[in-house]
């Protein structure tokens, strides 16, 4: 496999072209010509070497891990894929990734892309979609008539969090900048609270929350919270800043507080899948860049300003027009 990668850790000037072996194909694998890959910052946290104690990768490592493509050769036992089909999926992280040409995934990681879709829209949506699967349905059981807070409502995770959100018949209020405000109601959202227009204020008490954010954004939100209620945070322990008396309010709202590490999963794909088809979801794609490396280095530098709406993607195909 060709892609852009690192030979070592570093800034975006580490990223280069480079040449790995492609994984044998097993018998439960699939083998995916990629035509798109969606840009996490998980991607430049590898770059940087910041993950290097939870995935040590034997460099030069092939970055990236979402995307969408076709099958282009099945093992000997996957029987609900064919050559040709159009997928989409998340990779292990353990491995090579999808900033590449192509790609040896097991089939149970993968799912249909979801119809109507261009490549770019759905590579788009497989690690954002898993992620808020599994944080509002596996962790919260967000029901109808739940109140839920999303932090972060813009961005790549809280764009997809809200519309499914809302497609579970929840209440749904999220912070984000007053400039985004229309964007963020755009998608959903019922209540906005805009952190740039002073402390952030709502009635409100939530069921649930998703946080995406840690540090102070999320000590000021649990105030908000009802007793017993749950949250999902996708900030890791080494990653957390928390306030003092994060501590104290957790305790004090007996919070039920989880950490979620987003897992490869087909059948969580095809729930969102689903949905997209059912138009309760829909992509939120605000950059797309060439899948080289300067197309690489400035999609490294857009997800670092942690400022994108919605996802940034790179795509091998050329003027793919989008489909919403």
């Amino acid at each position: 496999m060709i892609g852009i990668g690192i030979e070592e850790y570093g800034d975006e000037q580490q990223l280069k072209k480079i040449a790995v072996p492609t994984e044998p194909l097993g018998p439960e694998d699939l083998l995916i010509s990629i035509k798109a890959s969606g840009v996490n910052p998980v991607d430049w946290k590898v770059r940087e070497g910041l993950l290097r104690e939870a995935f040590p990768y034997r460099l030069p490592l092939i970055l990236g891990w979402d995307a969408a493509g076709t099958v282009a050769a099945v093992g000997s036992q996957v029987t609900g894929f064919k050559v040709g089909d159009d997928v989409f999926f998340r990779p292990e992280m353990e491995k090579q990734g999808t900033y590449a040409d192509e790609i040896v995934v097991p089939a149970r990681l993968v799912a249909p892309m979801p119809r109507g879709l261009t490549y770019v829209e759905a590579a788009s949506l497989p690690l954002v979609g898993l992620t808020v699967w599994q944080a509002l349905v596996e962790v919260g059981n967000v029901q109808p008539g739940d109140n839920v807070l999303i932090l972060a409502g813009s961005g790549g995770i809280g764009s997809i969090a809200i519309q499914l959100a809302k497609a579970r018949g929840a209440y749904v209020a999220t912070t984000t900048s007053s400039k985004n405000s229309e964007f963020v109601r755009d998608l959903g959202a019922d209540e906005v609270l805009a952190y740039d227009l002073g402390s952030m204020i709502t009635t409100t008490e939530f069921d649930f929350m998703l946080d995406t954010l840690g540090g102070p954004s999320y000590g000021d939100a649990l105030k908000f919270m009802k007793k017993n209620a749950t949250v999902a945070t996708i900030i890791s322990e080494r990653d957390a800043i928390r306030p003092d008396y994060a501590d104290t309010l957790e305790k004090e709202r007996q919070l039920t507080v989880t950490f979620v590490f987003t897992r490869p999963d087909g059948r969580n794909l095809n729930h969102i899948r689903e949905l997209v088809e059912a138009r309760q979801i829909k992509p939120v794609v605000t950059e797309v860049l060439p899948l080289t490396v300067d197309g690489v280095r400035q999609a490294h530098l857009l997800s670092q300003t942690g400022r994108t709406r919605g996802k940034i993607v790179l795509s091998n195909m050329q003027n793919e027009k989008a489909s919403w």
